[in-house]
Order: structure tokens, then sequence, then C-alpha cells
């Protein structure tokens, strides 16, 4: 069917907004959304550097932006990484065994 040349069909609608302004949008609700969910101030592994930029010190990686390092901290290397940190936390921890009564 010709959906654009139908009779009494009308022009001009404002159209439909393009891949990378609907992509932007996304992005920044995403972005919105998650800040408003994790408190950057608090993850001790999160630090900005002197160029702008973010850095994750668990895994050691460069971000660019907010929503790139919490993507980063969803993903399998940073929780892998989280879960070999709390076993080698757990394993250093002095074991104390609780006296029997």
């Amino acid at each position: 069917m010709d959906f654009q040349n139908r009779a009494g069909g009308k022009t001009g609608g404002g159209g439909v907004a393009s891949a990378s302004d609907a992509n932007a949008d996304r992005r920044e609700r995403l972005r919105q959304l998650a800040l408003e969910t994790i408190d950057l101030n608090k993850d001790p592994y999160f630090m900005k550097n002197h160029l702008g930029g973010y850095e994750c010190k668990l895994c050691l990686t460069l971000h660019t932006n907010e929503g790139s390092y919490l993507a980063h901290t969803q993903g399998k290397k940073h929780q892998a990484n989280l879960a070999r940190r709390a076993a080698k936390d757990a394993s250093d921890q002095p074991y104390f065994p609780m006296p029997q009564h």
C-alpha cells in the first residue's frame, strides 16, 4: 500500500524523531534514572580524573561520562572484579571461633 500519497492524507505531520535524536533522548533519560537510583558519591571505586573523565579504580577503566561508568558497573568485568575483591577481603579477615559454653 502507498501510505504517503493517499487521498485525504495529511502532509507535514511533524514526522518522527530521527534515530540519533531518539537515541540521545533515551540515553539522557537512562542517565537521569540511574543517577536518581545510584549515588556515585558513595561508590568507593568511582573517581573523576584531572581530564574530566571518570575512572573505575577497581577495574582500572576510563569512562567519558557517568552513564558509561554506570553501564560498566553492571557489566561482567566489574561484577567479576567485585566478587574477586569480596572473596579476597573475606579470606583476609582473621578467623575467631566463637567460644563454646
